[in-house]
């Protein structure tokens, strides 16, 4: 697959390129571009991205350890694939985790300055939604979930969630109704903000229930669907 075709941007020069690398590779393997039966080199990967193979291979490093790639020996990277029941298990352990997250938060309350910057990140999730442009949706969104877990000062849970998130979109969002899908969570995450600032920990745990369900149903409906 050569990524300039499929729209990802060229990088531009600083001290972040390694990070700026990690997120384009990782939403080219979330939205599918990069695929499980094909061999991804570094040399190749820095061409299309213009730059050197340097920050490429460390962004590559990264993501391996994060558990999105694997590495084959001299011969580059493979996206990491997983099975149906392996995702499912993934979403198990998300429910077991974000949903009485959500309702500690509740119980809890947000303060002002959370308001804001998750009301900020919700609302980036709805820009990226309305604009029908999926990698920035889904860094977004990722962004808000974490930030919202966050909010307990738990960091190894925050990034426990991260992990998992990311692991779930390992076969890339295949659906055909991606715009759809990503324009409903998108307002999901204001009805989610509205029952947190009322302190209203059932509607809260029943949004984020649904929430993660629905999420489910694309992410793992779409792994054994045709492209």
């Amino acid at each position: 697959m050569d990524v300039r075709q499929s729209g990802a941007p060229s990088l531009v020069s600083g001290p972040s390129l390694r990070e700026q690398a990690r997120q384009v590779i990782r939403g080219l393997i979330i939205t599918g571009q990069m695929q499980a039966d094909q061999l991804y080199s570094v040399p190749r990967l820095a061409t299309d991205l213009g730059v050197s193979a340097t920050p490429v291979r460390e962004a590559l490093l990264d993501l391996a350890r994060e558990g999105l790639l694997e590495p084959v020996r001299n011969r580059g990277f493979r996206v990491v694939s997983l099975s149906s029941n392996e995702l499912n298990d993934i979403f198990a352990i998300r429910v077991l985790l974000e949903v009485p997250s959500i309702a500690d938060i509740a119980r809890a309350g947000l303060s002002a300055p959370q308001k804001e910057q998750l009301h900020n990140l919700a609302a980036a999730t709805k820009r990226a939604a309305d604009a029908g442009n999926l990698i920035e949706f889904l860094e977004a969104d990722r962004k808000f979930h974490v930030g919202l877990i966050a909010t307990l000062g738990n960091k190894p849970l925050a990034d426990l969630v991260d992990t998992l998130r990311d692991r779930v979109r390992l076969n890339g969002f295949k659906s055909g109704s991606s715009s759809g899908y990503i324009v409903q969570s998108a307002n999901e995450h204001f009805q989610l903000l509205d029952c947190l600032a009322q302190r209203d920990e059932t509607g809260a745990v029943a949004v984020m229930r649904r929430h993660l369900e629905r999420s489910r149903s694309v992410w793992v409906e779409g792994r054994d669907a045709p492209p």
